[in-house]
This record gives C-alpha cells, structure tokens and sequence, in this order.
C-alpha cells in the first residue's frame, strides 16, 4: 500500500489527471504484492483474498482522499541524514569512539506544503486492527524525531508537524469512485502567498505563513480511513531533539555501565550469543568479534529512489547542486 501511495502523491504527476494517474497507482499495488508473493510464497486463494482486500481498500481511499488533501506533495519515499549535535558545542557534530560522526537517519513517506506554506512530514498506517487512540498518535515520538531531523537534513526549513494517514481494512462495504475521478489537493502551481510556483527555488527554506487556526489537532475520518494532522511547536521539535542527543550521547558514554538482561524473547534470536556468552564467562571479547563479525558499514542514503532527489518535474531544486530543476 505504501508503494501505491508514494505513486499516487508522487510530485511530479500531482498535477496529472487522475485517470492516468489511478491505473499507475493500482499496478504500482499489484506489482508491489506480486513481488511479496515471490519473496514469501502463498497458494493462490490466499494471495487473490490478499489483493482483493488491498483493491478495496485503495478504491475506497480513491473517493475519500480528494476530500481531506489539503497539501501539495514534495517529496516521497525520502531518507535522511542528520548529523548528531554535540550537546557540549551544538556548533560541531558529536563523535563516536572510533573518531566518526553520529548521525541520525530515517526516512519519510511524504513531505507536503500546506496552503500556507507550511511543510508536514506525512506518515502512512495500513492496518487490519482499530485506529489507536489521538493521544498515543500525539506522543509517538518516530515522527516527532523525523520533524527535527528533517529541519536539521535541510538546514533553514521548519517543519509545522505531523500528518498520520491511516487505512485500516476494517472499513465496510466497496465505493465506487466518482464518476468525475480527481485527487484534490493544492495545485503545484497554484500560486500562494509564500510563492508556491513550479520554479521557485526558495521553497526549502520556507518557514511558512501564520494559518487562520492554531489547532493543535486536526482530524477528518471516514469509512475505515482516518487523517490525523498533529501541529508540533518550535520548542517542541527542539526538545524533542535535545532529547535525542542525550540519549546518543549516553550510549556513547565510556563510563556507562551496562548490565545484562538475557531472556528467552531477547536471546532466541540473537546473533550476538557467542560474545555475550563470552562477557557472562569473563573471558576475552574482541577475539571473537575480530574472527565471527564485520563493522557495519557506513549508511548510504539511497538518492534514487522515486521522488527522493528532485521535488517533481520543474520544481524547484536540489540543496547544493546550484542548479534548478
């Protein structure tokens, strides 16, 4: 589902009729379930039950979505990389035992651009259970680390919040989609008070315009599908981050004492049994990390992914290149 969504909000088709953009995003979920099938394998009532659950649910996303899209989408699919402040010099990186910088990396399933352009890191939940009640939304702190990130990824923008999109398949019966098939939404050129034009390059660093309402919740629901929009303040994201330094920072720690947990649900699947037995013995350790392991190996941030590099065709640019799009 998620693939279907990223080619569904895919920026550089925002603007594109729906008609060709609905098929698109129909396979993308076909293709994306035919691929799992091959991975995980399944005899064919199983899967064809599988699909149709995930048609229904898309086709009821179809007539629902047009009707709380309040953004224009910017980028999907996207990592990031953000560089972990010294909490001592908040000017330098902090650093590792082995003498590199600590980063702090994840990706978002869409970043968008209100109508006052704002910009809103958007989390899509698939789900076959109940939504979770608003207040757990309100402190699951991934998203809340995203926002931080991000405005430390691209330094200059601010993040207004989080967006939660949630499709549950508890819904109920099939819709069908309107006869006039759009995706609503705001236009990518669509001109606004902050520039919003296909060429504006100044767009990553907008902090945005003062909205008519300072909600600190917002939420539409429908038939199994609900949209949570939850405004972070300045302080908050700030926090949140100083938080996340911290604790990196204590991880890192030399004199911090770490005492052993073993459980059968914590060590049954563990591939680090030989050298924790190793520790509980008192005997030497890095032999067997030298001889039975490898140093993981620097993250990548894929930059190929669709939507990951540019913001859509014709807009904007990419931070660094010097170039526009």
């Amino acid at each position: 589902m998620r693939d279907a969504l990223a080619v569904y909000y895919f920026p550089g088709m925002w603007d594109w009729d729906a008609n060709i953009v609905l098929p698109l995003v129909i396979k993308a979920l076909d293709d994306s379930l035919g691929r799992q099938r091959e991975t995980i394998g399944g005899d064919k009532p199983d899967w064809q039950a599988t699909l149709d659950r995930a048609h229904l649910l898309l086709e009821r996303y179809f007539a629902w979505a047009p009707t709380v899209d309040r953004f224009s989408p910017i980028r999907v699919e996207t990592d990031f990389d953000a560089i972990v402040p010294d909490p001592a010099d908040p000017e330098r990186g902090l650093i590792g035992p082995s003498g590199g910088g600590i980063h702090y990396t994840g990706r978002i399933d869409l970043l968008a651009i209100d109508e006052y352009d704002r910009y809103w890191v958007v989390r899509h939940r698939v789900t076959d259970e109940p939504f979770p009640a608003t207040e757990q939304l309100v402190l699951e702190e991934d998203s809340l680390m995203a926002c931080w990130a991000w405005g430390r990824f691209y330094d200059g923008m601010q993040v207004a919040g989080t967006i939660y999109n949630e499709l549950s398949t508890q819904g109920g019966e099939r819709k069908p989609v309107p006869s006039e098939r759009r995706r609503g939404g705001i236009p990518q050129h669509e001109p606004s008070g902050g520039g919003r034009g296909v060429s504006s390059p100044r767009r990553i660093y907008v902090k945005g315009r003062p909205a008519e309402t300072t909600d600190r919740i917002g939420q539409s629901e429908g038939d199994g599908l609900r949209r949570t929009a939850i405004r972070r303040t300045p302080a908050e994201i700030h926090a949140a981050g100083a938080q996340l330094v911290e604790e990196m920072s204590d991880m890192f720690r030399s004199d911090i004492h770490l005492y052993p947990n073993p459980t059968p649900a914590n060590c049954s699947a563990c591939a680090f049994t030989a050298p924790c037995l190793a520790v509980h013995e008192d005997r030497e350790v890095e032999p067997i990390l030298d001889a039975e392991y490898r140093r993981r190996p620097a993250v990548e941030i894929d930059r190929g992914r669709l939507g990951g590099t540019p913001f859509g065709v014709g807009r904007g640019w990419v931070p660094g290149s010097g170039q526009q799009g």
